[in-house]
């Protein structure tokens, strides 16, 4: 029940990245909706799940956008992989940690999306990771912040 839960969290991050996004840009940099959810699914339920969830939302976007085809596939699983195997090393409840978290997990992303891109040079991927990527990691942070109050409050308000 909860891998559905999941798919269905991904793809509807999947159409708000892709349809309404464009309304939150700020001075070019958008937050990345699908990395917060997949970080979110790395924290609960570990590696395997996150590489699977990872892989397949990945794949959507390389499918959306075949410009770099498998590259959204294989950074998504290796950040899945990533926050889900340390999340056992971490307090993961912690909502500092969970920024902190969301922060690197965008950064190492976009570096390991900029790196196997065809669209820039590897001289470039430098300017391009500070230029956008770091504030495309400020900016989902944030906004990271904002769902993981919303998360919290909803714990406390409706109790399962």
């Amino acid at each position: 029940m909860n891998s559905i839960r999941y798919i269905f969290l991904l793809v509807l991050a999947f159409v708000l990245q892709t349809t309404w996004i464009d309304f939150f840009e700020i001075s070019s940099l958008k937050p990345d909706l699908i990395l917060l959810v997949l970080t979110y699914i790395a924290l609960r339920e570990g590696p395997l799940v996150a590489i699977c969830m990872g892989f397949g939302i990945g794949f959507m976007q390389d499918i959306y956008h075949p410009a770099d085809l498998g590259l959204n596939a294989l950074s998504k699983s290796l950040i899945g992989f990533a926050v889900g195997y340390g999340r056992s090393r971490i307090v993961a409840d912690n909502i500092q940690v969970q920024i902190g978290l969301l922060f690197g997990a965008v950064l190492c992303h976009d570096l390991i999306y900029y790196l196997g891109t065809s669209a820039i040079g590897l001289l470039d991927v430098p300017y391009f990771w500070l230029r956008y990527g770091l504030g495309r990691a400020v900016y989902t942070a944030l906004l990271g912040t904002l769902f993981s109050a919303g998360l919290t409050l909803r714990r406390y308000l409706f109790p399962i």
